[in-house]
């Protein structure tokens, strides 16, 4: 984002909030030129309030998926997918969406087995 969450916590949480109520659509730094060389589109991003960053629904209004495969991993403490993967649904009607895989944030860096587990199922591994 152009203007980025803070770096503390609980502040961010309140921003992201803030966002989410306002139903903003953050400016970001940089877009891909086309996302035409992909056929599949790994799209990771936390659970604030219950879906996804303001910031990814600017990322996913940029583009027409139509055709492409989305797999959604999405961080959590508890919430697991919340409400993203009908909220891509809606941004993405021309996109084949495969079920998410819910990563809680304070185990991540125990995640790769599970990690692993997801992609060979979807054919990346």
């Amino acid at each position: 984002m152009k203007q980025p969450y803070s770096p503390v916590y609980m502040r961010c949480i309140e921003e992201a909030k803030q966002d989410l109520q306002a139903k903003a659509r953050p400016e970001l730094t940089a877009l891909p030129e086309s996302i035409d060389g992909y056929d599949t589109v790994i799209l990771a991003y936390p659970n604030y309030w219950g879906t996804m960053p303001m910031a990814v629904y600017t990322f996913l209004e940029a583009f027409d998926f139509s055709g492409k495969t989305i797999l959604p991993l999405c961080t959590n403490e508890g919430s697991g997918m919340g409400s993203s993967e009908r909220e891509i649904r809606k941004l993405c009607p021309g996109a084949q969406l495969k079920p998410g895989l819910p990563v809680t944030g304070s185990r991540a860096a125990q995640a790769e087995p599970e990690l692993k587990r997801w992609l060979k199922a979807n054919g990346l591994l």
